[in-house]
This record gives structure tokens, C-alpha cells and sequence, in this order.
């Protein structure tokens, strides 16, 4: 990361870019790949979002899927699932227009995620027995991004596919013994084989060894999970890791991945004491952040049990949450409130009185 960073700066010093749209095009985006590795999902989306523009604008279609799979993991992410599901359609667009694409294992992959986040883990098993019938995309995917390593044997677990998850382990550790200088591979076979044998010391020292800090968060999130299921409710130990996995998502932006640990440690009757945001602050008057973020998502056409599914919420929850919108906001239905999301969204704190207390 650190050289590759380097190698950026060298590209894009003044006297090297000046006047150059394309190469200034094409070194934005590269930059925020290297920000949504590093974990800085602001920066990444925010730069994407220029790159992609610029490229678009001088008609650079080779790296427009690089911006696409950006803007729809750091939405994915963010638990902005409309946005991520936008991007992820314009990848598919790429593809039938035969535009250069992003290797296909990555942009496979993000395909792969938001479909589960949208209908559920079956579908996202399907794609993934899919993606694993091709091993030189899957070994493109394991090599370039190691963080999809244990995502995908994660999700091939809780399928019951254990022979899919078990093959895409033996690779992955093939890769490794590959690339024994490759850190980021070695952890990322490591955190696979630590989840397909529920072996906590090798978690551990996937934790210890991963360089992507999402990765690093979620090898935390499955020892506090393994730890809670030997250790029963309110075991310290898988607290400790739990809340050690939410602080480091909310930190880096990833607030849907934080929701869900603040639900796992409620469930093993733990109350979370990380200090950290799990929805993006409130941009309506009155409305919690919580409150908000439901109207988002419905606004976006969500049902409360969609809009639970994506919270970690029950669906009661959301309802009530959806109850408070519509009292402090004065709409009265869900398509009013669909309609009227960017003019709500658009108040100022000068526009406070038009929200009821409640």
C-alpha cells in the first residue's frame, strides 16, 4: 500500500499531470481504490465520483467500471443499498457494451454482495457456485482483493455448501504458499480456514495480519461470533472483540457493518459501549439519525422489512421509527414521502419549525 501510494504521488505531481484530463482521470480513480482499501470510504466514494466524471467526460470507458465497483462497495457499505444497487447495474451495463473491464472476480464480487444485502444469502450462494466455476477469476478475486476470501467462505457456511467453501479455502492457501512475501494473501487464507474449522487461533492471527483494516474488522466481528457461541451470553472476551469490530466499521465509514455487530452484541445481552455512529447524521430537523435513516431507505421505495434487513432491526422497530418520521414530519403516507424526500432532505436549520416535536 504504501509503495503504491508513492508511485501515485510520483504520477500526480503538477509538472507530471498538468493539463492531462485522461491521466488525471485515470490516477483519481486509482487513488480511490487505494482510499477505499485503506479504509477511508469518504475519500474513496468522493474521489471516485470525480474520477468517474472525468472519465465519463473524455470518454475514457476502459476505467468506468473501476468507478462503478468503488461508488457501489462504499455505498454498500455506507448502507446505501439504491446507490450501491445503481453502481452495480452500471457494471452490468459495462459488461453487455464490451467496456474494458475491472478483472471480472472483483467486479463479480461486489455484483455478489449486493445481492445478498438485497435477496438474502441463497441468491448470493447461487452467484458465488457461479463465479467459483471459473478458478482464474476466483483466483484474480483471492489475489487483488483478499478481503473476499472469508466473505465468500462466510456466506458458503451459512449456506451449507460446505464443499464450495472448503474448495475456495485450498485455493486460497494455495495462493498463499504462492506468494509466501504476500501478507494481505496469507491472512486472508488464514481468516478462511479460521471460519471453515471454527478455529479461533487462526482468526487471531488473521487479525493480526490483515493489511485491508475491513478485513481486520471482520476477522474481530467472527471471533467475538465463535467466542459468543462456546462462551454463551455476555462472554467478555467475545464482547471485547465484538466491540473492538464495531468502533474500527464506524470509524472507517462502514456503518452498515457496524449496525450489525451493535445487533449481535445486543442479542448476546451485551449493551455496547463503543461512542460510535452507526447511520450518517441527520440532515432533517428533528429527526434522529436513526429516524432518518429509515426515511431514507423507505423514501427509496423499501418496505419496513427490507429497511429492517439492511438496519439489523426488527420490523416493529422500524415501524416505530417510521410512525415518528411521519408525526414530526407531517407526511402523511409512504409515497408522500417518497415524493417529498429531496425537498426534506434540503432543509436548513433555518426550516426547523415546519418539524413537529415528538
Amino acid at each position: 500500500m504504501d509503495a503504491a501510494r508513492q508511485i501515485l504521488a510520483e504520477v500526480t505531481a503538477p509538472s507530471a499531470i498538468r493539463d492531462n484530463v485522461r491521466l488525471t482521470a485515470i490516477t483519481t480513480l486509482v487513488g480511490a481504490k487505494l482510499a477505499l482499501v485503506g479504509g477511508d470510504l469518504v475519500h474513496a466514494a468522493d474521489q471516485a465520483e470525480i474520477g468517474l466524471q472525468m472519465a465519463n467526460e473524455v470518454g475514457l470507458t476502459a476505467w468506468t467500471p473501476l468507478g462503478n465497483l468503488i461508488l457501489a462497495a462504499t455505498a454498500l457499505r455506507r448502507g446505501e443499498l439504491t446507490t450501491a444497487l445503481h453502481y452495480t447495474n452500471q457494471l452490468k451495463e459495462d459488461a453487455v457494451f464490451g467496456r474494458e473491464m475491472w478483472p471480472a472476480g472483483q467486479c463479480a464480487w461486489i455484483v455478489i454482495q449486493v445481492a445478498e444485502a438485497e435477496k438474502g444469502r441463497e441468491q448470493a450462494a447461487t452467484l458465488t457456485r457461479e463465479l467459483l466455476t471459473s478458478e482464474s477469476s476466483t483466483r484474480s478475486l483471492f489475489t487483488d482483493e483478499p478481503a473476499a476470501t472469508p466473505w465468500l467462505v462466510r456466506l458458503l457456511i451459512a449456506e451449507a455448501r460446505h464443499d464450495l467453501a472448503e474448495y475456495s479455502v485450498r485455493l486460497a492457501e494455495g495462493l498463499a504458499a504462492e506468494n509466501p512475501g504476500v501478507h494481505a494473501i496469507g491472512a486472508a487464507a488464514l481468516h478462511g480456514a479460521g471460519l471453515l474449522e471454527q478455529n479461533i487461533g487462526k482468526l487471531r492471527q488473521a487479525a493480526d495480519s490483515h493489511t485491508d483494516p475491513w478485513a481486520r474488522a471482520s476477522a474481530f466481528e467472527d471471533i467475538g461470533v465463535l467466542l459468543a457461541e462456546e462462551g454463551g451470553e455476555g462472554c467478555p472476551e467475545a464482547v471485547e472483540n465484538l466491540e473492538l469490530a464495531m468502533r474500527s466499521y464506524a470509524e472507517m465509514g462502514s456503518l452498515r457493518d457496524s449496525s450489525r455487530v451493535r445487533s449481535r452484541l445486543r442479542r448476546i445481552n451485551a449493551n455496547p459501549q463503543a461512542q460510535a455512529r452507526f447511520w450518517p447524521s441527520s440532515r432533517i430537523p428533528g429527526l434522529t439519525d436513526t429516524e432518518y435513516a429509515v426515511a431514507k431507505l423507505v423514501s427509496n421505495g423499501l418496505t419496513n422489512g427490507q429497511a429492517a434487513d439492511q438496519m439489523f432491526l426488527s420490523r416493529h422497530t422500524v415501524a416505530f421509527h417510521l410512525r415518528k418520521v411521519f408525526q414530526k414530519t407531517g407526511v402523511k403516507s409512504r409515497l408522500e414521502l417518497a415524493v417529498m424526500w429531496d425537498e426534506l432532505a434540503a432543509d436548513t436549520v433555518q426550516e426547523r419549525p415546519r418539524i413537529t416535536a415528538g
